[in-house]
């Protein structure tokens, strides 16, 4: 009956979970090490959830019973840690990776203060009759968990910030949203649980990230080339020129040193587009080699300084790239636009390779 009466009041979480689940099952998109952390997180909500009812059920015993103070600092140490989990998802570099374990210091140092807060009395503490008791530290839990809240804000605005304003809007709803709901259920609600809110916002935030890689290549990080044609439609008004590159000798090296080679070019070269297009230039791989830069609401002269320091900082790798641009006006098309880019970088290719000849 007790097994029932949980699957009744978690129904939704644990629906939401097992279809995140299964989502990432068949995913063609979500990076391995991703779809890691998102089961470890999943396996973290249903223990929490359990914990909780079961925290629920010990409030209505008459005495004091030990399991009480342990599941409540249960509670208090599993939610910090799902969000540090998930905040991996969009740290891709180890090095990165290893440098953030330094923020679970905070979470190492308040385990053992929430699991001997009954004898301490310093953050919460129960009572012979199992009355609840805040000691100095009863906002601790809340701080901890606000501390990791805002750090992974932090990093997912920073790795959305190569993309677009639109996921760092997505992303800032979620988390407003729920930290609104939070505290809804601490001043009106006496026996509180976030499980199943947290829960909700994850799934969201998960729908957002999937999203997100949908439009994303996998190989260079680049916008792919369904983004760009949606994106030339959507920004079409905006859109003031249109950079076409085109990577020299891929195949060569591909042929030369093998395909693992030619995708370390591939990430170099795309790399390099991306940190140096400007914040009104927008980068995608439309092709193998082929890379188109739309720019929004930008000048002619500052496209041309654009493609320039692209081309500087190209030097600084062992490849090299033909481009071509072209301006857009209202009244044309934008296929007629890249077409006429397009030709300017064969142009400028074949010049490279006479050049070199």
């Amino acid at each position: 009956m007790v097994f029932v009466n949980y699957l009744v009041d978690n129904y939704v979480l644990i629906f939401e979970l097992i279809g995140l689940v299964i989502m990432l099952k068949i995913s063609a998109h979500v990076p391995k090490t991703s779809k890691r952390y998102t089961f470890v997180v999943v396996s973290l909500l249903l223990f929490e959830s359990v914990v909780s009812s079961i925290e629920i059920y010990t409030q209505t015993f008459p005495t004091y019973n030990v399991a009480r103070p342990l599941l409540t600092a249960c509670k208090y140490s599993v939610y910090p840690v799902i969000v540090f989990l998930l905040m991996q998802i969009t740290i891709e570099k180890e090095v990165v990776k290893k440098k953030t374990l330094l923020f679970l210091i905070p979470e190492v140092i308040c385990i053992p203060i929430f699991f001997s807060s009954q004898w301490t009395h310093l953050v919460a503490y129960y009572s012979e009759d199992n009355h609840y008791g805040g000691g100095p530290l009863n906002l601790l839990p809340y701080f901890l968990f606000a501390f990791y809240v805002i750090l992974f804000l932090i990093y997912n605005i920073i790795y959305f910030k190569r993309y677009s304003k639109i996921s760092r809007y997505i992303l800032v709803y979620i988390i407003a949203a729920a930290s609104i709901g939070i505290v809804l259920y601490m001043t009106f609600l006496e026996d509180y649980d976030f499980t199943d809110l947290l829960t909700s916002a994850i799934v969201l935030y998960y729908l957002c990230f999937y999203i997100h890689l949908a439009k994303v290549d996998s190989l260079t990080k680049l916008f792919n080339r369904q983004s760009y044609y949606q994106d030339s439609i959507t920004y079409q008004d905006d859109i003031t020129g249109v950079v076409s590159i085109d990577m020299n000798d891929l195949k060569k090296t591909n042929d030369t040193y093998g395909h693992e080679a030619g995708d370390i070019a591939l990430r170099s070269i795309s790399d390099v587009m991306s940190k140096y297009c400007g914040k009104k230039g927008i980068a995608y791989r439309v092709g193998g080699d082929e890379f188109v830069i739309l720019y929004l609401n930008a000048t002619e002269e500052e496209i041309i300084e654009s493609i320039n320091l692209i081309k500087e900082k190209m030097n600084d790798t062992s490849y090299t790239c033909a481009y071509g641009y072209q301006m857009h006006s209202k009244n044309e098309l934008i296929d007629d636009v890249v077409r006429i880019s397009d030709q300017k970088m064969y142009e400028d290719k074949s010049i490279q390779k006479k050049n070199r000849e």
